[in-house]
């Protein structure tokens, strides 16, 4: 790991293994002027997207909850908690281990979160990672093969925890409260996907000055057949930024350093939120 690597999903998993999971500061780009474009449906016509099964997720502008295979998170602008049971986390019968991994973020180099009220930088901080690979297979298609070799193994599910301190243009300082999830579930009939990222930065006085509510979700067939997929921002912090998983995984979506999904994807903006 190199102190100039920004954090995203990917996590380099070769069997059990830990790796890192970070990319160079230089491969990922921010978009300003495309913060607020959203974008109609995937494909038009489609039935809603249901995302993958075994994650829930309640939240209002003041709270998030979800609830998932053998995980409670719980969010607000005050604190951050996860409760993780060992024995149902994910899916034990696949065989595969419970991985965890703490990154420190102080010092990097980090791409800035661009929101509406604000754009911060991370000063300190860490980011907690659990997860669970269900299965070694790969995903289909818009997933690249360049993320195919980044992570090749099936979340179900991750479950990343940010935490620590921001810098906002004027040199004042915030705290962010970050979670980070993703639930994979690839079956013999399809493969489908809920990724949301929720956050809150908080000034000195306990106000909220920017909120993350960005909820990806894809569903298709096995191979990839019917693929309808798009984001939910609810949320005052989007950017759009070209990742380093090859041809395919340019423009999108991102908030600071963390992406939604690994490639260009719809986005709409719930007219009630």
């Amino acid at each position: 790991m190199s102190p100039d690597t920004p954090v995203t999903r990917s996590v380099v998993t070769v069997l059990a293994a830990l790796a890192v999971g970070l990319l160079p500061a230089a491969a990922a780009h921010a978009r300003p002027g495309d913060h607020a474009q959203p974008a109609a449906h995937a494909q038009a016509g489609a039935p809603e997207r249901p995302g993958a099964p075994g994650l829930k997720i309640r939240e209002n502008r003041f709270r998030v909850t979800a609830i998932g295979p053998g995980f409670v998170l719980k969010l607000s602008p005050r604190a951050i908690d996860v409760r993780i049971d060992e024995e149902r986390f994910g899916d034990p019968a696949g065989g595969n281990p419970i991985e965890r991994q703490t990154i420190d973020l102080t010092g990097r180099t980090l791409r800035p979160f661009e929101c509406k009220n604000g754009t911060y930088t991370i000063r300190t901080g860490t980011f907690e990672r659990t997860w669970r690979i269900s299965q070694f297979a790969r995903r289909p298609l818009p997933y690249t093969e360049g993320f195919a070799t980044g992570s090749p193994g099936i979340f179900t599910p991750f479950v990343g925890v940010l935490e620590g301190t921001v810098t906002d243009a004027e040199g004042r300082t915030l705290r962010f409260l970050i979670s980070d999830l993703v639930q994979e579930v690839l079956t013999a009939d399809g493969f489908s996907v809920t990724a949301p990222i929720h956050g809150f930065f908080v000034d000195e006085k306990g106000r909220v000055r920017d909120r993350i509510s960005l909820i990806g979700r894809f569903d298709s067939g096995r191979d990839g057949q019917n693929a309808v997929y798009g984001i939910e921002d609810r949320g005052t912090c989007r950017q759009i930024a070209d990742l380093p998983f090859g041809p395919g995984s340019e423009r999108a979506v991102v908030t600071g350093p963390l992406f939604v999904l690994p490639f260009s994807a719809p986005v709409t903006v719930p007219r009630h939120h």
